[in-house]
């Protein structure tokens, strides 16, 4: 069994059997990965307020026979949406990560869009009004460095 550090973010989280939730992670070394967080839906669970959608943690992930990632120790160190958050920021936040989790199909590291990811998550907390266009901005920037250009439309295409 071998294991992985790395520092992720948190996009997205999904429950599944009965205490167990599948994450979405960006992380910095191996891109977009999805890792199952055993027993986290306890209410004892010691991982659950790390593995927080939007905050950014330091993570240990173990690779199973099959191939599965599990996430066997995390720590958060920053919280992407601060403790005034509007519900226009949560949706933001939201299209922001489910638009990151369909642009990326598999594992790939990617030091800009890491960089990018991160500045932009930062910079939505601030955003109040206009969240659409900020987040019009948002993805044509992840589109130009993924190397479409700024068509969308085709960009969208290739993903699906």
């Amino acid at each position: 069994m071998a294991t992985y550090q790395t520092n992720a973010i948190v996009l997205k989280r999904e429950d599944i059997f009965e205490a167990d939730r599948v994450y979405n992670l960006y992380t910095e070394d191996f891109g977009k990965v999805r890792a199952i967080a055993g027993s986290v839906r306890k209410i004892n669970a010691k991982l659950s307020g790390h593995l927080e959608p939007f905050n950014i943690i330091w993570v240990e992930l173990a690779t199973k026979k099959n191939g599965d990632l599990f996430i066997t120790t995390a720590l958060s160190f920053k919280k992407l949406l601060n403790q005034n958050f509007s519900p226009a920021q949560v949706a933001l936040f939201a299209k922001m990560a489910d638009f990151t989790c369909l642009m990326l199909k598999g594992p790939q590291k990617d030091e800009i869009l890491w960089s990018y990811i991160l500045e932009s998550f930062a910079k939505a907390g601030a955003v109040e009004a206009d969240t659409d266009k900020f987040l019009g901005a948002y993805k044509i920037g992840f589109i130009k460095i993924m190397g479409f250009g700024d068509n969308l439309e085709e960009a969208l295409w290739y993903n699906y």
